[in-house]
């Protein structure tokens, strides 16, 4: 049960950091609030509102669409605090990659929740099986955090593998950029709930190029494992190189399943979770290779 002694309400976030760090107690950055209450503690002080702060925004990232001739897509940023209804209904988000982010923002949980659930929660909350991290690893997605001392950038995939040494308390997380998106690369998103409104038991998500018939690029990210979100390079190793085909792709969620040891929990068995981590890549691998 929460028994807070201060809600602050900052308008910007360089106000929101300098008031955490002002304030006594154990606080929390809250946004769309949708997980306050199961991941909350009688030991939370404060929280700091970020509503009226001004990070809800989808736009290209600085530098626009990259190098002219390069070939590649425009970049996104995406303000922390921009909620998950508006990446689903948003067509900069559904032209990236094929629609990985669109289909994994979609994905989440009833409309309700979306309509209030953000972005930097869904990345940030990942002791739960959020649908946004692996989609937003295939992408390589990295982070931009501030503190006292100014912004930062965070690999996405470095912050799940090294949260504490790189995410410290009172560090807010502002935007999630998604880099240009190179030409002819296509992602899909899969997830296994108890029903299809439910948190994940597990998802995935894959991303492929191809070039003259072999994966010239390929990346592989999961959730639910019982551990932090990660890409799986034994995946992505095997995949190099390798045809487009039905066998390759059963071949890569048999190593998918093999490269995991998930836990068991109330919600399912690490056995039953291991088995479908490696149909959930196979799908996603086939969906991003027929797009």
């Amino acid at each position: 049960m929460l028994d807070l002694s201060a809600l602050l309400r900052p308008t910007s976030p360089e106000e929101a950091v300098r008031l955490f760090a002002e304030t006594r107690g154990n606080g929390l950055y809250v946004s769309g609030g949708t997980v306050i209450v199961p991941s909350g503690s009688s030991r939370l002080d404060f929280l700091v509102d970020l509503s009226a702060a001004g990070l809800d925004y989808v736009r290209p990232a600085a530098g626009g669409s990259g190098e002219e001739g390069s070939g590649a897509g425009p970049g996104l940023a995406l303000g922390a605090g921009t909620c998950i209804c508006d990446l689903a209904r948003s067509q900069q988000v559904a032209d990236v990659a094929g629609g990985v982010l669109h289909e994994a923002a979609a994905a989440v949980a009833t409309h309700t929740v979306r309509n209030r659930a953000s972005l930097g929660g869904n990345v940030i909350a990942s002791h739960y099986p959020t649908d946004l991290p692996p989609a937003l690893l295939v992408l390589d997605a990295e982070l931009i955090a501030m503190n006292l001392e100014g912004t930062h950038e965070i690999s996405l995939e470095e912050f799940y593998a090294n949260r504490r040494a790189l995410h410290r308390k009172g560090d807010l997380v502002v935007e999630v950029r998604v880099p240009p998106v190179s030409r002819g690369l296509t992602a899909a998103f899969e997830k296994l709930g108890r029903i299809k409104l439910d948190i994940a038991i597990v998802n995935a998500a894959a991303a492929l190029r191809v070039e003259e018939g072999g994966i010239a690029d390929a990346r592989v990210a999961v959730n639910g494992t019982g551990r932090p979100p990660s890409r799986l390079r034994e995946v992505e190793a095997f995949l190099s190189g390798k045809p487009t085909v039905r066998e390759t792709f059963e071949e890569a969620g048999r190593v998918a399943s093999a490269s995991v040891d998930p836990r068991s929990n109330h919600r399912a068995s690490g056995a039953y979770r291991k088995k479908m981590i490696g149909v959930l890549v196979r799908r996603a691998l086939a969906r991003a290779a027929e797009k």
